[in-house]
């Protein structure tokens, strides 16, 4: 919880599993604020190598909320257009002072 403008880093961490899960390994990231705006992320990757490759683990984010309200933040890992992964969080944005909101 905070006021507007309100900052938020997330971060994302995938625990346990394999280092060289194929369906991990150079996914999009994409962080959906329920604000209307959508970040999201790709890398290019060397091909896929069973043994060799490794998968991102730590995934970080950060966005202002401008508006008083509660927010749902949706964390997704993508192969192109299928999820393999998603987590979510709730924050909560009051008016800060000065804001003009509901008066």
């Amino acid at each position: 919880m905070g006021f507007t403008p309100l900052r938020v880093r997330v971060v994302a961490d995938i625990r346990d599993g394999s280092d060289d899960h194929a369906e991990f390994y150079c996914a999009t990231v994409e962080w959906d604020w329920d604000d209307g705006t959508v970040s999201e992320n790709s890398s290019d990757c060397d091909p896929y190598e069973a043994g060799k490759s490794t998968i991102r683990r730590r995934f970080t984010a950060d966005h202002i909320y401008r508006q008083p309200g509660q927010y749902k933040i949706t964390f997704k890992l993508k192969q192109k257009t299928k999820q393999v992964a998603a987590s979510s969080t709730s924050v909560q944005v009051r008016a800060g002072v000065g804001d003009d909101f509901g008066r």
